[in-house]
């Protein structure tokens, strides 16, 4: 049987040789500044982020990345596990007061292209990023962050069976960052194994957080698929490091990216009810924050935003007509559907206006200053709305989910030196 989803041989910090995992682990490289980079160098010598994200300057930092790992095996501070395991992962965590646990399973997942139907991407990615990723991956011949993925589960029975796999006491726990716990079980014996791999083989996979790393993987395992003289398909670069959590799950909190946008100064007033043909416009008197917030939840899983502007009191609460147009997303129908339909802003020229922001506070208050225009906050789209997008075959904008908390780095590293296979099939002994 083709395998989609196997159990892995890890490389593995050796839990005698650091301080804890809790000193070891850091955040994707994507989310990591300069400042946070080199707070956690300063945590641990042996900090992940010594290798995602090292200094210096190019190529040098690759080679200067790659030497790091060499060496932190060769000390054996880094092992690599003897037996193939599925490591399920539960992420204790909290938000707006109220307590959360999501959890996955780490697994490495046989890359496919997006026409196969299997992986589901529904965001763009850019070269940037992209080089950079695969210049590392070159250099460290490794996957060393998951991609995060989600699994329809229409029948609960991963669900099921991580629940079954998690009633013992977990091998390993750490705490990272403050106020976030993780305990990790790991999974060795064979029916454990099989019936996982089983399910998992039946499931498509959409792509939560990672696109960049998913593409650079195609990239670097098409660059090297030479190696697999075999064609066996079973090398160690086809597979993806990757952490899968059933869509069900209710620990798989989807927030908004709200925007702002500079550049120069726009009608705001004007646009807003220009829009009245496409959207229901309702004018907001009043707007903070709390008043913010609540309107957007109110509003999940709809295409609604609230344009908040300079020099206009209030805002509008602006909500898209025809929704079966976007999906329902409100991502899309603020970038496609007003900054292009209704204010007439190409796609360069809102890449060059257009910035992220996290909280809706800030948001505002970059407004309030007059560093920006205008803000657009958006309200959550949900999981449902946008895996039918990308079962479509359509791309939402750049930064149109953001799935909170993010899936720590340093758990476990994905070895694909060319040559080596994942040898491991359903039903083997």
């Amino acid at each position: 049987m083709t395998v989609r989803a196997a159990p892995f041989r890890a490389l593995r910090y050796r839990s005698d040789r650091v301080d804890g995992l809790d000193a070891v682990l850091a955040p994707p490289y994507d989310v990591i500044d300069l400042e946070q980079a080199a707070q956690l160098r300063g945590r641990s010598s042996h900090n992940i982020v010594h290798i995602t994200n090292p200094t210096g300057d190019a190529p040098e930092r690759y080679e200067r990345a790659a030497r790091t790992l060499e060496s932190w095996v060769d000390d054996g501070v880094l092992v690599r596990t003897d037996r193939p395991a599925f490591y399920v992962h539960r992420h204790h965590f909290s938000s707006g007061g109220e307590s959360f646990q999501r959890t996955g399973v780490w697994a490495v997942l046989k890359l496919a292209g997006y026409d196969e139907g299997i992986v589901l991407p529904h965001e763009g990615t850019m070269r940037g990023p992209k080089a950079d990723r695969l210049a590392l991956m070159r250099a460290c011949r490794a996957h060393l962050s998951p991609v995060f993925f989600i699994c329809s589960d229409a029948d609960t029975r991963i669900a099921g069976l991580l629940s079954d796999l998690t009633e013992g006491e977990p091998t390993e726990r750490a705490e990272f960052p403050a106020g976030q716990a993780h305990e990790v079980w790991t999974v060795e014996e064979r029916e454990g194994l099989d019936g996982l791999a089983g399910a998992l083989n039946e499931q498509n996979f959409l792509i939560a957080d990672g696109h960049h790393r998913y593409e650079t993987a195609l990239a670097y395992r098409d660059e090297v698929g030479s190696a697999d003289t075999g064609g066996s398909g079973r090398a160690a670069h086809d597979f993806l490091l990757a952490y899968i959590v059933p869509e069900g799950d209710p620990g798989l909190l989807l927030l908004p990216t709200h925007r702002t946008i500079g550049g120069e100064p726009l009608n705001w007033s004007g646009a807003s009810l220009d829009a009245a043909s496409d959207f229901e416009v309702t004018k907001l008197t009043d707007m903070n924050g709390e008043s913010a917030q609540q309107v957007l939840e109110e509003e999940a899983g709809r295409p609604t935003f609230v344009l908040v502007a300079q020099s206009e009191p209030g805002g509008w609460l602006m909500r898209l007509r025809n929704p079966e147009a976007v999906r329902g997303i409100s991502a899309v129908a603020l970038h496609d559907a007003f900054l292009s339909g209704c204010l007439g802003l190409s796609a360069e020229e809102q890449f060059g206006r257009v910035s992220y922001v996290k909280e809706v506070s800030a948001a505002l208050e970059a407004v309030r200053s007059g560093a920006v225009q205008a803000a657009a906050l958006l309200a959550a789209p949900r999981i449902s709305q946008v895996r039918e997008a990308a079962a479509a075959g359509e791309r939402t904008p750049a930064k149109t989910t953001y799935f909170w908390p993010k899936v720590p780095t340093g758990f476990a590293i994905h070895v694909v030196d060319s040559g080596e296979d994942v040898d491991w099939e359903i039903g083997n002994p």
